[in-house]
């Protein structure tokens, strides 16, 4: 992901602008996930993948957010 980008989506989090754990579909299929692990943690390839993903997600959101908001001043 751009940097720009990454900053960003971190400076939402911080914020408290975006919060996963407010969903609580999110919520609960984040603990189901951690119960699949004996310590409580997940492994780091499965939070890099999370983290990825939660990216990801957002830089498209944001760039489709973007292009609407271009299409309907167009």
């Amino acid at each position: 992901m751009d940097k720009r980008l990454q900053d960003f989506f971190f400076s939402e989090q911080e914020q408290g602008r975006l919060n996963f754990d407010a969903d609580l579909k999110y919520a609960d299929l984040l603990r189901q996930s951690l119960s699949l692990f004996p310590d409580g943690d997940l492994p780091n390839p499965v939070f890099d993948l999370m983290e990825l993903t939660n990216s990801l997600s957002f830089a498209h959101g944001l760039k489709l957010g973007l292009r609407l908001r271009e299409w309907a001043h167009s």
